[in-house]
């Protein structure tokens, strides 16, 4: 029987597999007993340094390993060989479409409460032709109702919807759906500081390179200036830069210490839309009227908290982030109430560009002459973030690029090669992973379409919930198999179905409208809004934070789920 070893020149089934390739079920079929044992119990088998050099060069695992290895040279050929393909496509392909457009750019350059967006849409509205692309429906919303309000007509263009206005010159558009077979005397391209964003920040990438208009206002944060200049001038770009200042100063204002001191205009923003409700709770128990805003509502919900709080009819606004772009209030001061979010793989604390941007919101010109921030926690994340330089931005995105679907490789190695492709200064790569992972769970016949199946897997699915992913593939396979798409099959009996139903519809507008068909469920959507803000008026007591011992209730931003005095109790107890 082989002795226990606990050192030397000894190779572990792991080991072997790892070196030559070989599955253990093939090193336990093939290989002699063990020379010795090792690990805890002395159960793991070991092969001495000879003994693995003999069993790999005898019949027949010297063919099995002589296979595999030409299988990972084959495929090591194929990889270099893609890797070259999707390199051939880099940014030099649009800055040749850049050179050859007759362009100027005006950039307008400031901070939140600057006036940069407002002073290029007055261009905008002078132009015999136009497009406003901006980051958000939100954006495009609030900028198509202000041109048709001034009598100057315009379309919306939006993944949700699309309404064509008799007669209209101007397109007010998220700028995913940038018309670039169009040409326009003015085209505006809002909050371009976005380019560095790893998901959607080709989108500005290939606007600045590829709108056809004469006449470029690009609106951004004073961060990314030298980046789009950088841009500009490699494709010989003429350009001029508007700088642009606060019209309301901005200034930290201290520690927030008690919610019963909220006074009208304040904007207490948190991090999640869990904590947006239990603070909108506690606040209306107090008798303070409230708003609330967070990225899961519906735009038609979110426009109508909006309109409550800038008539009047509630006096303060509870909010995420989501209140960082995109809506415009008259916010006398913005107070932090939590100073770190999830962003998706950890907590962590705000950094100071987010900061900037939320805290920006503060002091609405005509309004309030200027405007305030304070902070229930970490005065000096808040204080330093406020007076500090921004860093610059050092990076544009690089758009997967659509056209390498007319080759014979396959669409799941080409996003997974390129997403795998080494990085080049001063660029980064559209990140491809939600469309990757949609791709996993779609199961089609290998014959079906890439461009279908690119129009599919790039459809907008919040992938952390597998609901509506299952809802997706439901509609994927419909589509694919030519049946009828499935309708949203929740209920509408509480806030968090109705919100969910309402983006059930939003997936089926988009894969119908990807295959040419329009689906007018307006009235669906609408019904769907009015009951969201209807959960939203009523009462919202069972959003409270309870502790989950006693029941009492906790303070909204209470980082624990049991309250202190019942944590005493558990730690007397043991």
């Amino acid at each position: 029987m082989a002795k226990k070893k606990k050192s030397g020149n000894y190779m572990s089934r792991q080991q072997i597999h790892e070196k030559y390739g070989i599955t253990m079920k093939t090193v336990n079929k093939y290989f002699p007993p063990p020379d010795a044992y090792a690990g805890r119990k002395g159960k793991s088998p070991l092969w001495s340094a000879e003994t693995v050099a003999r069993a790999v060069s005898s019949p027949p695992l010297n063919n099995i390993i002589a296979s595999i290895e030409a299988q990972r040279r084959k495929n090591s050929e194929y990889r270099r060989a893609l890797d070259e393909y999707l390199l051939s496509f880099d940014i030099e392909n649009m800055r040749m479409k850049a050179r050859s457009l007759n362009r100027r750019f005006i950039l307008h350059v400031g901070p939140t409460n600057s006036g940069k967006t407002y002073a290029s849409v007055e261009r905008l509205r002078e132009a015999s032709s136009g497009a406003y692309l901006g980051p958000l429906r939100l954006l495009a919303l609030e900028m198509f109702d202000r041109l048709n309000a001034d009598d100057f007509r315009c379309s919306l263009l939006t993944g949700e919807e699309h309404i064509e206005v008799p007669g209209s010159r101007l397109t007010a558009s998220t700028i995913e759906l940038c018309d670039y077979s169009a040409h326009y005397e003015v085209a505006v391209i809002d909050e371009a500081q976005l380019i560095e964003d790893k998901f959607r920040g080709d989108k500005w990438t290939r606007a600045i390179y590829c709108v056809d208009a004469e006449e470029v206002h690009i609106c951004l944060a004073p961060y990314a200036l030298d980046v789009i200049k950088e841009m500009l001038e490699s494709f010989d770009a003429p350009y001029e830069v508007i700088k642009h200042e606060r019209l309301a100063p901005l200034e930290y204002a201290g520690v927030f210490r008690n919610y019963e001191d909220v006074e009208s205009g304040d904007a207490l923003i948190v991090f999640s839309r869990k904590s947006a409700l239990a603070l909108s709770s506690a606040l209306e128990n107090l008798g303070i009227k409230v708003s609330t805003i967070y990225g899961a509502l519906p735009p038609a919900s979110r426009r109508e908290e909006v309109r409550k709080f800038t008539s009047g009819e509630s006096t303060v606004v509870v909010s995420t982030d989501a209140i960082g772009m995109g809506v415009s209030l008259p916010i006398k001061r913005i107070i932090f109430c939590e100073t770190s979010k999830y962003d998706g793989i950890r907590t962590r604390p705000l950094n100071a560009m987010e900061i900037r941007q939320i805290a920006g919101r503060a002091g609405r010109y005509g309004i309030y002459d200027r405007g305030e921030v304070l902070t229930m926690k970490d005065a000096h994340l808040i204080k330093d973030a406020l007076r500090e330089e921004e860093s610059p931005i050092k990076e544009i995105t690089i758009p997967f690029p659509a056209q390498v679907l007319g080759s014979d490789y396959p669409i799941k190695d080409l996003f997974t090669a390129w997403n795998g492709l080494p990085r080049v200064p001063g660029f980064h790569r559209q990140d491809m992973s939600d469309s990757i992972y949609l791709l996993s769970n779609l199961d089609v016949p290998s014959d079906t379409d890439k461009h279908l199946i690119y129009d599919l897997i790039t459809c907008p699915v919040d992938i952390k919930d597998d609901a509506l992913v299952i809802y997706w593939l439901d509609c994927s396979l419909a589509i694919i198999h030519g049946g009828e798409l499935p309708m949203p099959y929740w209920s509408d009996n509480t806030l968090e179905s109705c919100e969910r139903l309402y983006k059930a519809y939003d997936i089926r507008h988009q894969l119908l409208r990807r295959i040419g068909v329009e689906e007018d469920r307006t009235e669906e959507k609408d019904r769907l809004c009015r009951k969201i803000n209807e959960y939203l008026a009523s009462d919202k007591d069972r959003y409270l934070k309870r502790c989950r011992v006693c029941g009492r209730i906790l303070p909204p931003t209470y980082p624990y789920g049991i309250c202190d005095r019942c944590f005493k109790k558990q730690n007397e107890y043991w």
